[in-house]
């Protein structure tokens, strides 16, 4: 089972925060969903600027282009995240899980508030 989590941060203030449950997927591709859904929100505030911080040094790596991509349906997700990337100015770095914890808190809630409605 697998959950995204990802927020936007201005100024160290969480102004939007994601849970989302996804099902079964591989932990790269659940890294990539949070990165999508992500991008996904950002544009839809008009963000134009935006430093964007990962854990998964594989999706950070292979959509910064300094990593090959290796698997066919990883491909389509970096070309969909690079396309909402288009037209910004976007940032992506590698950060370590320590400092990612809120994303990587929010992606355990999804699975877990998953779990409790199906054991409830």
């Amino acid at each position: 089972m697998a959950g995204a989590g990802c927020c936007i941060l201005d100024g160290g203030d969480v102004v939007w925060e994601c849970a989302k449950y996804l099902g079964v997927k591989t932990n790269n591709e659940a890294e990539y969903a949070a990165l999508i859904i992500l991008l996904t929100e950002a544009r839809s505030r008009g963000a134009d600027e935006i430093e964007i911080r990962g854990d998964s040094k594989l999706v950070v790596s292979q959509v910064n282009r300094k990593w090959k991509i290796n698997k066919p349906h990883l491909m389509v997700l970096a070309k969909e995240a690079r396309g909402l990337m288009d037209g910004m100015k976007a940032r992506l770095v590698w950060v370590s899980r320590e400092e990612n914890r809120l994303a990587d808190k929010l992606s355990n809630r999804a699975i877990d508030e998953r779990d409790d409605r199906r054991s409830g």
